[in-house]
């Protein structure tokens, strides 16, 4: 039960300088998990997530398909993550390769065109749809006139973990594009946070593994998040851990780490229990 852990996560999240949130649930078992579960954070690269659904949403609604062609112009071009930016203007991409790009590589020149293409006003409307309340997109990324006083992105351990979910369960946009999606997050580069202490993927090439993410971070100054779906032998969790005010980079990776390496062993003895291996 994860009631037996409950303490340990509580301590790790209130051992650093920052403030963290979580929310965590167990599809198995149904139990779950929170702590500063509903606290705004600045959304950072999180954002993404529901953007990319709001794509797929707009695709399903026939007004574009992911296989058209969108060029990308030198005035598109912002810094931050991504590759997009170091390559050539002119080039044409699909709507699926910039979901991509926006998701695995966090690209934000490939989330602004995006963004572009269904209105920041459109995926407002899918987010609340979702359940999304407190949680807002309010500007693209990496231009700052876009950012009213008081209209930053924001998102909340709570409602991006029920939209795991929802996507996990496929009741985002349809079933194919739930498992679209899920695909796409499992390619994700960047795993110095929830993933990082969890043990080298073992055994030969196509046996079940003994983890797998489908996963999402997020970064900018003082902030350091990792929302998403972790399946383990038996059990599938959604897990969504926040941060902000964090002093350096070090402190959220160790305690994510030690979180995503609790949760593992956790379920490891859980499933030896059940296979009656004591």
């Amino acid at each position: 039960m994860i009631n037996q852990i409950e303490h340990s996560l509580s301590e790790l999240l209130a051992s650093g300088k920052g403030m963290y949130g979580c929310s965590l649930f167990d599809f198995k078992t149904k139990e779950s998990f929170a702590f500063h579960e509903n606290e705004s954070f600045y959304a950072a690269s999180i954002i993404k997530v529901p953007i990319m659904a709001a794509v797929f949403a707009h695709a399903f609604e026939g007004k574009c398909r992911l296989k058209d062609k969108i060029q990308i112009h030198e005035e598109d071009f912002v810094p931050g993550d991504g590759i997009l930016k170091h390559l050539s203007a002119g080039m044409e991409w699909t709507i699926n390769d910039l979901i991509v790009l926006m998701i695995i590589e966090s690209d934000n020149t490939a989330t602004n065109v995006l963004i572009d293409l269904v209105g920041i006003e459109n995926i407002a409307s899918h987010m609340i749809r979702w359940g999304f309340k407190t949680s807002q997109l309010h500007h693209k990324l990496q231009i700052s006139p876009d950012r009213k006083r008081g209209g930053f992105n924001v998102i909340t351990p709570n409602e991006i973990n029920q939209f795991l979910i929802q996507l996990a369960s496929g009741r985002v946009v349809s079933m194919k594009a739930c498992d679209l999606m899920i695909k796409i997050l499992k390619q994700q580069k960047m795993n110095e946070l929830i993933p990082s202490l969890l043990p080298e993927v073992e055994g030969a090439i196509g046996m079940i593994q003994n983890w797998e993410a489908a996963h999402k971070t997020g970064y900018v100054s003082g902030v350091e998040h990792n929302v998403g779906l972790f399946y383990f032998p038996g059990h599938t969790y959604a897990i969504s851990v926040l941060s902000k005010n964090v002093p350096n980079r070090t402190e959220p990776k160790q305690i994510m780490g030690e979180i995503g390496q609790l949760i593992f062993k956790f379920n490891a003895s859980r499933q030896k229990k059940a296979n009656g291996c004591f």
